[in-house]
């Protein structure tokens, strides 16, 4: 016999479930141009990482790029990734200006580069071609870049690491905080 009075037990809650904890947002992503000829680019990258610290990411041309096969694709889709780009003149290589042109097309805010020293890289376009007397030409933005220098432009210096970081840093704050969402970052400690 079943007693009326007997109270029916309350619906069962289920358990909240857990779920680790996840950035609300992401970190933004910079995808850098640049010549892989260039011996001082490994610098330019330490730059690059003391002036971004862990608040952004930097994409450089996919690893996955193998030389002869086409890499237009992959390149295109990293740069459409990626909040804004870095353009490393150094070298004045042809990718790195196509680069630099799909950025633009793409409407992502673009930090130009130049080494001090920098040099139009003319004996790669010649291999190893002997006898080959022709000097590389210093890169002269009036005359080679003229078209985007008045844009955004810095000089960097391989061997003033803590000045450049501090140029890369100041040239986002400049041109990218405040630009399609981007955020200031902290100031390098270097």
């Amino acid at each position: 016999m079943s007693n009326p009075q007997r109270r029916a037990k309350p619906p069962r809650r289920a358990k909240p479930s857990v779920v680790p904890p996840r950035a609300t947002e992401t970190k933004p992503k910079c995808f850098v141009s640049f010549s892989t000829g260039e011996p001082q680019i490994d610098l330019f990258f330490e730059c690059l990482k003391f002036a971004f610290g862990s608040h952004i990411e930097i994409v450089r041309t996919p690893s996955a790029l193998v030389v002869g096969e086409s890499q237009h694709d992959a390149i295109i889709e990293s740069i459409a990734d990626c909040d804004f780009g870095i353009v490393c003149l150094d070298g004045l290589r042809p990718n790195v200006l196509y680069e630099y042109g799909a950025m633009r097309g793409a409407n992502k805010p673009v930090l130009v580069f130049k080494e001090k020293a920098a040099y139009v890289d003319i004996k790669h376009y010649f291999g190893d071609a002997p006898g080959l007397a022709l000097p590389n030409p210093p890169i002269e933005m009036d005359k080679h870049f003229s078209d985007p220098k008045d844009k955004f432009y810095e000089s960097w210096s391989r061997y003033q690491v803590g000045v450049t970081a501090r140029k890369i840093w100041e040239a986002y704050q400049k041109r990218c905080a405040g630009v399609n969402g981007l955020q200031s970052i902290p100031e390098p400690k270097v």
